[in-house]
């Protein structure tokens, strides 16, 4: 059994993944802003066959309670050994060209609110000398687009930020994983 934390839980594609973790039997702290959907999860992924399957409540853009959420997981579950990480916002690139706030808070909640939990789990996994921090990504972070170079700057320095992370952990024990999902598989 696995100790895995999903930040944000409510995504399609982590609600997707905590299904086969459940299947597997693995003991899941769900994270999200919508406290609701989260114990509807969770109490689905009980019956799927999670050991356990607890929630917290919480906002990612918090990221001065990030080390208090994650005391938090691992007093519900014990010491994690993975985290998935699936939060984030797909931008309104027009409204982001128009307010420089609204491409801070954009860039906040889909960079620096993931590089501050990453950097805060690589600590405790790097002491433990085992773990795997995956994180979702994009591929819109692989070039700038018109269309979306909010979000895109803000995914090319998540994958940035993961690659020399990955780097750094590579002799430690510590995994990580940078996911970028093919849009063309979408159903």
């Amino acid at each position: 059994m696995r100790r895995i934390l999903i930040m944000g839980a409510t995504s399609a594609i982590a609600e997707a993944t905590a299904r086969e973790f459940a299947r597997r039997g693995d003991a899941l702290v769900l994270v999200g802003r919508a406290h609701d959907r989260l114990l509807a999860i969770a109490e689905d992924l009980r019956v799927r066959g999670a050991a356990v399957a607890e929630i917290i409540a919480y906002d990612a853009g918090d990221m001065a309670g990030c080390p208090a959420m994650l005391d938090e997981a691992e007093r519900l579950i014990g010491p994690l050994d993975a985290l998935l990480v699936a939060h984030g916002t797909l931008s309104d690139q027009g409204a982001c060209e128009q307010s420089f706030e609204l491409t801070l808070r954009e860039f906040q909640t889909n960079a620096l609110s993931v590089i501050a939990l990453c950097t805060i789990v690589a600590n405790r996994f790097e002491t433990r000398k085992r773990g795997v921090i995956a994180v979702i990504s994009s591929v819109a972070g692989d070039r700038g687009r018109q269309s979306n170079y909010v979000y895109g700057a803000a995914k090319a320095a998540v994958s940035t930020y993961l690659s020399g992370l990955r780097q750094r952990l590579n002799s430690t024990g510590v995994s990580v994983v940078t996911i970028k999902p093919d849009s063309s598989t979408r159903r």
